[in-house]
């Protein structure tokens, strides 16, 4: 069963000891991109076998924060 839309999220955590973002998501449209250009370390998957969430890794330039328009 999927997460409720209440309950869906995307959460990056930067780890200065790793210099690495690490990233989880139970967002489906997050998921799908995440799949693609991740390093995937956990997927969750419902009874299905569809993905629920995931868990992983992305390049620290994969990430950018800037000043908004």
């Amino acid at each position: 069963m999927r997460y409720l839309r209440e309950e869906q999220e995307t959460i990056y955590n930067y780890d200065v000891i790793d210099e690495q973002w690490h990233i989880y998501s139970s967002y489906p449209p997050h998921i799908r991109q995440l799949k693609e250009r991740a390093d995937i370390s956990n997927e969750e998957k419902d009874g299905q076998g569809r993905t629920i969430s995931v868990t992983g890794v992305v390049n620290k330039n994969q990430v950018r924060l800037f000043k908004p328009l």
